[in-house]
């Protein structure tokens, strides 16, 4: 099960926008699904993770504007929500608002 996010970041090179976050297993370890909300958009990654272990989960997305991005795990409580830029410039790194 997903023990929390952290780190949660918009991306865009010019020709991918793309949406990350830093996920931490708990001691179970295995497969997750995880849900990111970006804007209007909802996308499902299947990932593992192995047993205490963090790893960088990426979505790519076409998603345009500036607004709340949410990040949920299935059988898990946990979520990270960040107001993100999903337009900005290439090359530059996201922040939270």
């Amino acid at each position: 099960m997903i023990a929390g996010f952290q780190n949660l970041q918009s991306f865009n090179d010019g020709q991918t926008k793309k949406v990350s976050v830093f996920a931490l297993e708990d001691a179970s370890g295995g497969m997750e699904t995880v849900q990111f909300q970006i804007l209007d958009q909802t996308k499902t990654v299947t990932v593992e993770l192995a047993s205490g272990q963090g790893q960088v989960v990426t979505m790519v997305h076409d998603a345009s504007g500036t607004g709340l991005v949410v990040v949920t795990a299935a059988n898990s409580g946990q979520s990270i929500r960040r107001i993100l830029q999903c337009r900005q410039a290439a090359g530059r790194q996201g922040t939270a608002a």
